[in-house]
């Protein structure tokens, strides 16, 4: 076990480690591969414009970030508003 875990909103910094979890997500969740590159822009652009969203990491001394979760933003028609 990890003797603490933090949370933090990502740094542009974390846009591969991100990526890698993004593939491997995609490949052992719906057998997946996904285009590197293409992901890492994808990263790149959520990083870089809060508007699209956020990642929060959660990381530890021993081994560095061990997880990650994506905030998007999307409108619902349904409700007529951000949700």
């Amino acid at each position: 076990m990890f003797k603490e875990v933090v949370i933090r909103r990502a740094a542009f910094t974390d846009a591969e480690k991100i990526t890698d979890y993004n593939m491997r997500l995609a490949k052992e969740t719906e057998d997946k591969k996904l285009d590197a590159k293409t992901v890492l822009k994808g990263v790149r652009a959520l990083l870089k414009d809060s508007s699209k969203g956020f990642y929060l990491v959660a990381e530890t001394n021993e081994i560095g970030v061990v997880g990650q979760l994506m905030v998007t933003f999307e409108w619902s028609d349904w409700t007529n508003s951000w949700y």
